[in-house]
């Protein structure tokens, strides 16, 4: 059996999550691994297949919201080191200073979350009270993992391009690469392929409903989650931002932004981040002890991942259901690392 089944196998023994699925991809090699195992769904059981479509959280950020905005920067529609204020549609005296690039990294200086949902607030609401938030501190001034300033962002592609962010990133992203098991607000046909997860503020099972309480708020459509999808159409992506934002003759970024989203943008003493994905130095990035030094990634707190190592031409997808267990982190976080060592294990 494949050490990379074996590790996905125990995870759902251990009960880190109830189902998962996986591949590692080499430019060079083509698929090194695919597999998946448990349950996508519990009652009726209903097995992972590789066509399981999973909530893949916080994963929005780069391959919705970042990838959105680089195609309208690349238009000429603004560019990264404009205020965010100036693309906002409510008031925004408190991000003076703050620029769409800040945003993009996390060192806005905004404060990483805040309890928008569960208070009755309509979207329109919960978006005017995102942009009047006032910083924690000034820009640049320290690195700060941040849903506000990805919502914003997702309202800046909203404002900028007349269209919502899913709506913008199916067009301009999804659609052209043929993922066609990627979109916000899952359709009802994708039932029996969703992987369920279970809320426990909503306190009961979801089923193609986010699971981020605030992006739940909005409609199920914001920059910072929402996003369900596959891990081949996440293979396609990745793939195509590798190839320096061209796939298959679909060209989604010009080469000069793919190289940008591939590399730290933060200064020294900041930690590290591109235009949308944990690099090193950063602590959140989970590519255990092997994978080289220009590894990149983001991840869910679903239980999703997705990790790209350019000088490798490397993709390794990890996707599960962890939030379905209502357990600590801290066992499926060591997990994941251990499963990036068992990737790079595979190399010649």
């Amino acid at each position: 059996m494949h050490t990379l089944q074996q590790l996905i196998e125990q995870g759902v023994t251990e009960g880190l999550y109830l189902g998962a699925s996986y591949l590692a991809f080499q430019r060079e090699a083509g698929l090194l691994a695919e597999g998946a195992a448990g349950w996508a769904q519990e009652s009726p059981e209903v097995p992972v297949t590789a066509g399981t479509v999973w909530d893949l959280a916080s994963i929005t950020k780069p391959v919705a919201t970042a990838s959105s905005i680089l195609i309208l920067a690349q238009q000429g529609c603004f560019h990264l080191d404009e205020p965010i204020s100036s693309f906002l549609p409510y008031p925004s005296p408190g991000l003076v200073g703050v620029t769409l690039r800040h945003c993009l990294t996390h060192v806005s200086g905004l404060r990483p979350w805040a309890q928008l949902h569960s208070r009755g607030l309509i979207r329109n609401e919960i978006v005017a009270e995102v942009c009047a938030a006032e910083r924690q501190r000034s820009p640049l001034a320290g690195y700060a993992y941040s849903d506000l300033g990805y919502i914003l962002l997702g309202e800046v592609v909203h404002s900028v391009a007349g269209s919502t962010v899913a709506d913008f990133a199916r067009a301009q992203i999804f659609a052209p690469l043929g993922m066609q098991n990627t979109s916000y607000l899952p359709p009802p046909e994708w039932r029996d392929r969703l992987a369920a997860t279970r809320c426990p503020d909503r306190e009961r099972i979801l089923l193609g409903e986010v699971h981020d309480g605030n992006c739940d708020a909005l409609g199920g459509v914001a920059g910072h989650a929402g996003l369900f999808g596959t891990a081949a159409d996440l293979l396609t992506y990745a793939r195509m931002l590798l190839n320096e934002g061209e796939l298959n003759g679909t060209r989604i970024l010009c080469p000069l932004a793919a190289r940008q989203m591939m590399r730290n943008q933060n200064p020294p003493g900041v930690n590290g981040h591109t235009l949308g994905w944990f690099t090193r130095p950063s602590g959140y990035l989970p590519a255990g002890d092997f994978l080289p030094e220009d590894t990149f990634g983001h991840t869910g707190f679903t239980g999703t991942s997705l990790l790209m190592s350019p000088s490798l031409g490397l993709v390794t997808v990890l996707l599960t259901n962890r939030v379905y267990q209502q357990r600590d982190a801290a066992d499926f976080i060591r997990f994941r690392r251990r499963f990036h060592n068992a990737v790079a294990g595979l190399l010649a």
